[in-house]
């Protein structure tokens, strides 16, 4: 058994936990909202159709923030069509992910949604098929108090105070051949840059995210950030990125695979790919500010992040709810899933908005039957963790080996480590993402007497929760006292919370 020290003292910061950095994503495709979320006919749904059990669930990921609609589905998507009464919205075709879409879950049902979750709203604006005009009204909808045409019908609809959203994503992927009214870097930046200086006269306050490049698997990837920067830097506050990492590093994940797996240890070590990711967008910002002789600094939003894995259930087009992406995550998903967590973590100087993708029934971290069960992947779990305890600041902490020949393990990250000093406790995150048990002994300069250990591994790392073994894969606690060494499992995950 090899034995790693890890060094932190709270001298040395890396930077701020944002309280936006731990949020989820909920987007109408597939069965994310309908027989996810919402389900009016199931027999635990509330008089809103909000299914209770899901709620619960998702409650107790003490969410920072909500993305809502989109996503792809948001290129197409008439913001109109939802509010008012259920019996006049209409029916229509998502032409996004060629589905049904009967809006009976609007605008109004979003916003109750995540006040029942006590969590932030991010909004996304449609730039694909509509522009300016619609963004403002959506706005004034939303965040203007009374006196207009779009305020006094909100207040018509029943909402008499605004929902006062904050934070507005300027459209979704707008550089992907996949989008509806996809557009060239010169096109969407024009666009972005004029639309959030219109919607920042109605509410000053207001933050927006700039679509940067939707993958790194892009051949225009990173000249779209450049570009798109370069028209509106002024005038908006951060830019996007999205990353999805799956075992086979196909470019269209919507299509089964086509290459070989990758081995365990290549599909682990991909965590450094997604770091370096974040490096990447960093420096072309950064890049552009200097271009720009600018004094603002570009702060990051990575508003969809995930593993990926194959579907487990048939998606039928042009259905209501048809599931895309139904997802088990096996104990190897999870431990990369951590790590990009954790990856997350090391880069809060800079990333101050995180989106997991999705929460509900499309690669996600719960999971439903229509009429039936609600579960957990294993990395609710990790997630949970995550957003729970990551608060205050991150620690620059020094992961070492008592070992020369384990030199190997540190620096591909096969054992991942990140520490958060918060007001009363110092967590310790750490991911051990090889085929041994090994010591973690702890040289870190605070004074803490009690330790819990919330330790999560499975048998095999094929293992998931099943609908029938709901409860495989889940972690368990345990308490020490004046105990600075601790056995990591192999292949797990662990956190240490060190109370002051």
């Amino acid at each position: 058994m090899s034995e790693f020290v890890l060094k932190a003292t709270k001298d040395y910061e890396i930077g701020k936990i944002s309280n936006l950095l731990f949020g989820s994503f909920i987007e109408h495709m597939g069965s994310v909202i309908y027989s996810g979320i919402y389900e009016p006919g199931h027999k635990l749904a509330d008089e809103n159709g909000f299914r209770q059990d899901v709620l619960e669930l998702a409650k107790d990921l003490e969410l920072g923030c909500l993305r809502y609609p989109g996503g792809n589905f948001i290129s197409a998507y008439n913001w109109e069509d939802t509010i008012g009464s259920k019996e006049g919205r209409k029916t229509k075709l998502d032409i996004a992910w060629q589905g049904i879409e009967p809006n009976e879950f609007g605008l109004h049902e979003f916003i109750e949604y995540a006040d029942r979750l006590s969590t932030d709203v991010i909004f996304t604006l449609n730039l694909g098929t509509r522009g300016i005009e619609e963004a403002v009204n959506i706005v004034e909808y939303c965040n203007f108090d009374s006196g207009t045409y779009w305020s006094e019908l909100r207040k018509k609809n029943g909402a008499e105070e605004p929902f006062n959203i904050k934070t507005w994503c300027l459209g979704n992927e707008m550089d992907g051949p996949w989008q509806i009214g996809a557009k060239t870097a010169e096109e969407y930046g024009r666009l972005a840059n004029e639309t959030s200086k219109a919607i920042k006269k109605i509410d000053t306050d207001i933050k927006t995210i700039l679509v940067g490049s939707s993958t790194p698997r892009l051949n225009t990837y990173p000249e779209w950030d450049r570009i798109v920067l370069e028209e509106a830097y002024d005038n908006i506050d951060y830019l996007s990125l999205h990353n999805y990492l799956d075992k086979y590093d196909e470019s269209d994940l919507t299509r089964p695979p086509k290459n070989e797996m990758y081995d365990t240890e290549e599909f682990l070590a991909k965590s450094i790919q997604f770091e370096n990711h974040i490096k990447e967008v960093i420096a072309t910002c950064d890049y552009v500010k200097a271009h720009k002789r600018s004094d603002k600094t570009i702060y990051l939003a990575f508003d969809e992040w995930n593993v990926h894995s194959q579907p487990k259930k048939e998606n039928k087009k042009f259905e209501v709810g048809s599931p895309i992406d139904w997802t088990y995550f096996t104990m190897e998903d999870s431990l990369l899933f951590g790590s990009m967590g954790l990856a997350l973590l090391r880069n809060c100087d800079r990333v101050k908005i995180g989106c997991q993708s999705l929460l509900v029934n499309t690669i996600p971290l719960i999971l439903t039957d229509k009429d039936g069960k609600s579960w957990v992947n294993p990395t609710y779990f990790v997630f949970k963790d995550l957003s729970k305890y990551s608060k205050g600041t991150v620690l620059d902490s020094k992961l070492e080996s008592l070992d020369r020949e384990n030199n190997n393990i540190t620096n591909k990250r096969m054992i991942d480590t990140v520490v958060v000093n918060n007001e009363d406790s110092i967590i310790v995150y750490a991911v051990n993402k090889t085929n041994n048990n090994h010591m973690l002994s702890l040289n870190i300069d605070f004074n803490f007497d009690k330790i819990t250990h919330f330790e999560m591994f499975s048998e095999k790392l094929s293992d998931i929760n099943h609908r029938d073994v709901p409860h495989k894969i889940k972690p368990i606690s345990k308490d020490y006292n004046d105990k600075k060494s601790f056995s990591l499992k192999k292949y797990s995950w662990n956190t240490f919370i060190l109370n002051k």
